[in-house]
């Protein structure tokens, strides 16, 4: 579960890197459409797996009777 959240602090730090991506837009233009996606794609993986491997883990503690 630990790992889980770790992933989970993944969307932070991509949201943080968007929001500067924001801030600087008179970099040139023609990364700036890869940087969003690569960004959006960076958070959506990092929710999935924090989510998945938190799921695992409490389905591990839980004892089944």
């Amino acid at each position: 579960m630990f790992v889980g959240v770790a992933c989970l602090t993944g969307i932070g730090f991509t949201m943080s890197l968007f929001i500067g991506s924001l801030a600087f837009e008179h970099a040139d233009p023609e990364f700036a459409i890869d940087e969003r996606v690569g960004i959006v794609l960076g958070s959506t993986v990092s929710a999935i797996l924090g989510v998945a491997l938190i799921r695992l883990g409490l389905r591990r503690a839980v004892p089944t009777p």
